[in-house]
């Protein structure tokens, strides 16, 4: 069988090491086109940076697009002169029209962070941690609407337990990358079938927003906050406010340990200090150790340096 022709599709980190599989093995894929995000100003001073597949495939001299939209007919026509068997979706960042779906011969694959149906669009890793599930990889032919359309293979990666959203998309990603590459030459051939998702039992995540990151000590338990710091790092971070005697005091929440309940009966949110010097703040169920915070403005320090410059915030 000659080489599989495709157009690649991807912009974040997630995406990296699938495409690096397929250009990797030219025996097999023949990468006409990779097609990704526009470069974005970043940083302090606005300068554009290139995302992580923009810049992967400048490095490899691969032919890049960087459409601002993909509703525009000449994309289309741009895609269709490549003449491509199948268009590889992951981690692209927009919604590929069905016009654009019906332009590869064999259909367009998306490879997506969870068991689906479970844990349909945008933040499939993040809940999975969250949530305290397990991590999975699928292979699925795309159709008009999100994570919808049926799936080819799927791939399990066990979570440890400090993994975060950075660690686990990286594991996910590699377990992307082996899927793709063991799975295409299948699915072209006709020998991976696929299977409809029970639509019924679909679970829908969504683009995650900055307030999502607050930490609410009234209603969530010390294991939860637990896997919310892990989940939400980077984006959109886990923060707090503590009430100081000048006025409120806003901080990130980097890391964190579980404790049980304090023995003497403490309203959620109150602060107590450890025997080593460290905050506790008591949780709706247990108590969380502040290992490693940021007041807003300042560097990231240890929860006890961060306990001496700020005594105020103890009950």
């Amino acid at each position: 069988m000659p080489p599989i022709r495709l157009i690649y599709f991807g912009t974040g980190d997630f995406a990296v090491p699938p495409l690096r599989a397929l250009v990797d093995a030219p025996e097999l894929f023949d990468v006409a086109a990779v097609v990704s995000q526009p470069d974005r100003p970043a940083g302090r001073n606005g300068k554009e940076k290139p995302s992580p597949v923009s810049a992967f495939a400048r490095e490899r001299g691969l032919k890049l697009l960087q459409p601002e939209t993909l509703k525009d007919e000449a994309v289309a026509a741009e895609l269709t002169e490549f003449g491509a068997d199948v268009f590889v979706l992951a981690s692209y960042g927009q919604i590929v029209p069905q016009a654009l779906l019906d332009i590869p011969k064999r259909g367009a694959l998306n490879l997506h962070g969870s068991l689906l149906p479970k844990y349909r669009g945008a933040s499939p890793i993040q809940t999975a941690i969250l949530e305290n599930e397990g991590a999975t990889v699928t292979l699925m032919i795309m159709d008009d609407k999100v994570d919808h359309g049926p799936t080819l293979s799927n791939l399990v990666v066990e979570i440890d337990p400090d993994d975060d959203y950075p660690s686990l998309t990286d594991k996910l990603a590699e377990a992307a990358a082996q899927l793709i590459a063991e799975d295409l030459p299948k699915f072209v051939s006709g020998e991976l079938k696929p299977h409809n998702q029970d639509h019924e039992a679909a679970t829908f995540t969504r683009i995650l927003k900055k307030e999502d990151g607050r930490i609410d000590w009234q209603n969530e338990g010390a294991e939860r906050i637990e896997r919310k710091v892990r989940a939400y790092t980077p984006w959109p971070g886990t923060f707090t406010t503590f009430k100081r005697k000048n006025g409120d005091l806003d901080v990130k929440v980097l890391w964190v340990e579980t404790l049980g309940r304090p023995e003497r009966d403490m309203k959620p949110g109150l602060v107590i200090k450890s025997d080593d010097g460290y905050p506790i703040v008591v949780a709706e169920r247990g108590a969380v150790k502040l290992l490693e915070v940021q007041p807003v403005g300042k560097r990231p320090m240890a929860g006890d340096a961060f306990l001496r410059g700020y005594p105020d915030i103890l009950a």
